[in-house]
């Protein structure tokens, strides 16, 4: 613990002294020089990390795209291999007939109906999380002008979002009440 100690206070004073030279002993010449090698040593370009932000920052967003990929390849191999071995359980077409028309087999289809909604909901899901972030991101704006206009962006991709799930949600329903009346069991209120 002392050792470390130790270490680390001659590193700091290491560090102090290579950061200060002492101005005093030194030409205008001379210290403009000692500017300049600070500068050129202290770039970010010249840095390995300036190249290391902008590869893994690509880097994330391909890895984030191809996990997604893969999730949902995953899932539908996962529901095909499903719905193949329940077919595989029936012998005949008329087995599988009977058993659509058994109240089972709708209880069992409407299960597999609700569990298709999250697609429905993920618009509205990414509205609600992109209009909080364009807020967000508005009201930091008052600190730090630079975020004004990704901020406008992402409220409005957040605000389109919440407008299509809106639009979606009532032209489902429209079409639900034009269908059921169409078919004649629609119930008059």
């Amino acid at each position: 613990m002392i050792a470390s100690l130790s270490f680390v206070g001659t590193s700091a004073m290491h560090y102090l002294q290579a950061a200060e030279p002492n101005t005093g002993t030194m030409t205008s010449d001379q210290l403009s020089q000692q500017i300049a090698l600070e500068a050129i040593r202290h770039n970010p370009a010249n840095s390995p990390f300036g190249i290391l932000v902008p590869i893994s920052v690509f880097a994330m967003i391909v890895a984030i795209v191809w996990l997604g990929m893969r999730q949902k390849q995953t899932r539908l191999r996962i529901r095909a291999e499903f719905h193949k071995q329940l077919l595989d359980k029936f012998n005949s077409g008329r087995e599988f007939a009977e058993f659509l028309e058994s109240k089972g087999s709708q209880r069992f289809l409407e299960e597999l109906r609700s569990q298709g909604t999250d697609s429905k909901e993920r618009p509205l899901r990414f509205g609600i999380v992109l209009t909080m972030l364009g807020l967000a991101l508005l009201g930091l704006s008052w600190m730090k002008k630079d975020l004004l206009i990704p901020g406008v962006l992402i409220l409005a991709l957040g605000s389109g979002y919440l407008i299509s799930s809106f639009v979606s949600y009532r032209l489902s329903k429209k079409w639900t009440l034009t269908k059921e009346v169409g078919s004649g069991n629609a119930e008059v209120s």
